[in-house]
């Protein structure tokens, strides 16, 4: 028995586990560097857990990734839009991004074709769909795929950098400016998705950072046009497979390409199910009210939560000992605040990941150490660029 301990031990001392950082990776709220600053994705894992957000953004620790094809394919289509927007072939360049994603998750190639077929069935009959809409015709394209970074006060004086990239930013008639949000989406529940869009996360804070943008044109914001686009092979209507044929000779059986061409016919029978647009208004008092009920004090806890958290990280303590809290940093308290839309909370849908080993008993197997933030930026940024 101690031969098979010892020999279980030095195969656990040869598991590579991630080397300790010298600083956190992040680095903070209220720094203006390409390190520093919030995005939504990132607020988005601070406001479901502030420990498994701490050990991500400081310690620099994340689950290993894998291939998300809801994530994926939303960027698969906004680098579409961007492509076809700037006059660019988007075949090329949607294909480019697949390859660089098969051959990133070399065991999931099989979904990424998927998806990618996927995309390419699908965006051609969206282009036809609202080429001769008449929002489409009397837009004048402001930005497209605009990168920002824009300086916010808060009601402490502190001030923060909101991070993020427009989808598209368009003057619809004479002057009225609106946000355009590109979201892929499975399930739709068009009545909740409107209502819910004046406190949704990402919406308020994109048309917030739009209005320190613009600044005198500020007032002529008049809110967002969200444009939806259902994800195939989702489930439910439409959710269509491949035949495979009857008897030795398979007769009726799809090729791969005969089914896609399937799915496009299906897309274009009925395009107002897969494809949806919305205006809605956003005035100064709704954003006055997510400003006041959720952002700001929101933010202002971020900020204070940072502090420790980078003293902890020099210090070596304990985040969790308030004791030590209170007395280096008797400023800080909780504000209350009102939730958002638009959050995803894994821990609420009971998945486990490797984090939670770590959590629950120090172990960092499965962990890998990133130094990278705001990958949402980089990403897709870099399949237009290579």
């Amino acid at each position: 028995m101690p031969k098979v301990q010892t020999k279980v031990k030095q195969v656990l001392t040869k598991l590579k586990t991630p080397v300790q950082p010298t600083k956190p990776l992040w680095q903070g709220p209220t720094n203006e560097g390409p390190m520093g600053g919030v995005t939504q994705s990132l607020l988005n894992g601070y406001l479901f857990c502030p420990e498994r957000f701490r050990i991500n953004v400081i310690e620099g620790l994340r689950d290993p990734e894998g291939f998300n094809h809801r994530l994926e394919y939303g960027n698969m289509w906004h680098l579409c839009e961007e492509s076809h927007a700037a006059g660019c072939p988007w075949e090329r360049v949607l294909l480019k991004y697949c390859q660089q994603l098969a051959a990133k998750y070399q065991d999931q190639q099989v979904e990424v074709n998927k998806y990618y077929k996927v995309c390419l069935a699908q965006f051609p009959v969206y282009v036809n769909h609202w080429a001769n809409h008449p929002d489409v015709q009397q837009r004048k394209p402001m930005f497209q795929e605009e990168v920002f970074h824009e300086a916010y006060k808060l009601p402490s004086g502190r001030q923060v950098f909101l991070r993020g990239k427009f989808d598209s930013v368009d003057v619809i008639g004479k002057r009225d400016i609106y946000l355009q949000e590109n979201k892929s989406k499975g399930d739709i529940n068009p009545q909740e998705l409107q209502r819910n869009l004046k406190f949704d996360l990402q919406t308020m804070l994109y048309l917030i950072a739009l209005q320190l943008k613009l600044k005198a044109k500020a007032e002529l914001v008049r809110g967002v046009r969200y444009n939806v686009v259902r994800r195939p092979l989702a489930g439910g209507k439409y959710t269509i497979k491949q035949k495979e044929g009857r008897g030795d000779a398979k007769a009726g059986a799809e090729t791969e390409e005969q089914f896609y061409s399937r799915l496009q016919g299906l897309i274009a029978a009925d395009p107002e199910f897969f494809f949806m647009r919305w205006n809605v208004d956003v005035s100064p008092a709704d954003i006055e009210r997510f400003v006041a009920y959720c952002f700001d004090p929101m933010l202002e806890n971020l900020c204070d939560d940072y502090e420790w958290w980078d003293f902890c990280f020099v210090t070596n303590t304990n985040p969790f000992n308030y004791l030590i809290r209170l007395d280096r940093f008797p400023t800080h308290y909780r504000r209350h605040y009102t939730l958002p839309f638009g959050l995803w909370n894994p821990i609420a849908e009971a998945r486990g990941t490797p984090l939670d080993d770590y959590i629950l008993v120090g172990s960092k197997r499965g962990l890998v150490r990133t130094n990278t933030m705001f990958r949402e930026l980089q990403d897709v940024e870099a399949a237009i660029t290579a």
